[in-house]
């Protein structure tokens, strides 16, 4: 039988002492006040008591019963709270345990300094790859770096060449067309004065020669406005943007703009034209659909005869380049400006007289191409 287990019957049995005595004590306290003659009164107890004492009064039965009541409540609280003997078997299971503990800590520890190392050498591994990676990327960004940088260089090259071209055509070309002017002016200039000798013979033939002078009249100003049509015919257009001129000269690009673009490289109108977009609007205010938008009615501008409003008609008809202008079908594209114009015209954005004409759009069309 266990240390608690004898502790506790002990307990038991001195509060159940207690309470007899506790009884005892309010049985004397009844008999004092049912009975007249009060301490004094004598009675006789009940079995086994009688046995010991056959007459005893109330004033003693109180007493004892109170005194008995106090002896069997201290003992009882001695008994249930003094501190038991610590058991041998419970001793034993306590040095178990902490030797489990111990061995459990220790396999711990080795656990923890085993993951250590296998973290160590993970991180060593990972920095491994991550500077192979870093090395890699490296390597991969100078090469698009250098096609990037091949490339600018060929559109550059390509553009110089085509301006020279140019050159060379409005060199060889204007010193031609400047001679045939001077001839159909010389040609001109003798038949009106033949039509005017002529005019003049038919004066002094009366009245019935009016109507021959008036036809001859009507011809020559026929005939002066084909040389007009003839000499703007033959006076090629000029574009009203090339690939050399300032980032401002973009209807768009203000002051600020332009500084920013500076900052970053784009010095003229030509690298604008190639640059990404996307990088341009990280560096700058624009946003990239803004970016766009001035690469197109930059493109649209370089196309001789096409002005700034002509350049916001296109690119409200959807046409946002060079390319997509040499594609355009003469009267389709007509026809969408034509829609666009009668809106700008009530808006007051442009003339009635600055609409474009489909022989205008002809002639971008075949600049374009």
């Amino acid at each position: 039988m266990s240390a608690y287990l004898k502790r506790g019957i002990v307990v038991w049995i001195l509060a159940f002492l207690t309470f007899i005595a506790a009884l005892n004590a309010a049985s004397a306290v009844i008999l004092w006040a049912t009975q007249s003659a009060g301490l004094d009164y004598t009675f006789t107890p009940l079995y086994p008591i009688n046995l010991l004492i056959s007459d005893l009064q109330v004033r003693i039965y109180l007493w004892a019963s109170i005194a008995l009541t106090f002896i069997f409540l201290g003992f009882t609280c001695v008994a249930a709270f003094s501190k038991p003997p610590t058991d041998p078997a419970l001793i034993k299971m306590f040095v178990k345990l902490d030797g489990n503990l111990t061995a459990n800590r220790k396999a711990l520890i080795d656990g923890l300094e085993e993951n250590n190392e296998m973290i160590g050498s993970t991180r060593m591994d990972l920095l491994d790859r991550l500077d192979v990676n870093q090395k890699a990327d490296e390597k991969l960004f100078k090469t698009v770096d250098a096609n990037l940088d091949g490339a600018k260089k060929d559109i550059l090259s390509s553009i110089g060449k085509q301006k020279k071209e140019i050159q060379t055509l409005r060199e060889e070309l204007f010193p031609a067309i400047e001679t045939s002017l001077s001839n159909v002016r010389e040609e001109t200039l003798k038949a009106i004065g033949n039509q005017a000798s002529a005019i003049q013979k038919v004066e002094r033939l009366g009245k019935k020669s009016a109507t021959a002078i008036e036809a001859q009249s009507t011809e020559l100003t026929d005939m002066k406005t084909r040389i007009e049509r003839i000499e703007s015919g033959l006076v090629p257009f000029q574009p009203k943007l090339t690939s050399q001129e300032e980032p401002e000269k973009v209807k768009g690009i203000g002051p600020r703009l332009g500084k920013e673009l500076r900052a970053m490289g784009i010095t003229s109108v030509g690298k604008l034209l190639i640059a990404d977009p996307e990088a341009v609007a990280e560096k700058t205010r624009a946003s990239p659909e803004m970016v766009k938008h001035l690469q197109a009615i930059a493109q649209l501008l370089m196309v001789p005869g096409v002005d700034e409003n002509d350049a916001e008609l296109l690119k409200e008809a959807e046409v946002n380049g060079i390319k997509e202008l040499a594609d355009q079908d003469p009267i389709q594209l007509s026809s969408k400006i034509e829609e666009i114009a009668k809106i700008y015209v009530k808006q007051g954005r442009i003339t009635e007289n600055e609409k474009p004409t489909i022989e205008e759009i002809v002639s971008w069309i075949k600049q374009a191409k």
